[in-house]
């Protein structure tokens, strides 16, 4: 059990590395994007860069949907705190995992759904970048499964190192 604990471990934690870096990379191309886009339109006479709207519209899913996945790692989605706090012991564990088991399921249910959407927007084109507008619905497709993932990882956690973990935080994950 000792060794399931830790592949559970393991894999929560290369998915928060990378839900790190997609927060990083595309924070600062966006941050790059729309300030230059704005640079450009007051030096210039040519109205800003013509993909100064695509490229956010599909880097921002991918944003959004990295930190849902470094709030469910820290165990910070969907809680209902209020309910916790009532509850003692044994209960409180079982709640916790009906509620993260529920959790778990709108997750695999909306990443089949946005695959399909996505399945069906990709026969559409970005005007200037060309690019499949089922970009933003796999993000979402992917990021519930990861999602997922690290429910069930930080469920995990709480089974094997008791309540008190449920939202640990270690340092080097407090700062991006």
């Amino acid at each position: 059990m000792s060794r399931l604990y830790s592949a559970i471990d393991l894999v929560a934690g290369i998915i928060v590395v990378f839900a790190r870096l997609v927060i990083i990379v595309s924070g600062i191309a966006l941050t790059v994007v729309t300030t230059a886009n704005v640079v450009i339109r007051y030096i210039s006479t040519s109205g800003g860069l013509s993909f100064a709207q695509e490229l956010p519209m599909l880097m921002f899913p991918w944003f959004i949907i990295a930190g849902i996945v470094m709030a469910a790692h820290v165990g910070g989605h969907m809680a209902v705190e209020w309910l916790y706090e009532k509850l003692d012991g044994g209960v409180r564990t079982s709640a916790l995992i009906v509620a993260n088991g529920i959790s778990v399921a709108a997750f695999l249910v909306l990443a089949y759904q946005a695959t399909l959407v996505a399945e069906i927007a990709g026969a559409e084109h970005s005007a200037v970048l060309q690019l499949p507008n089922s970009i933003g619905y796999y993000s979402l497709s992917i990021g519930a499964v990861l999602v997922s993932i690290v429910t069930i990882a930080a469920t995990a956690r709480v089974l094997r190192l008791g309540w008190e973990h449920r939202l640990e935080i270690k340092p080097e994950e407090i700062a991006l």
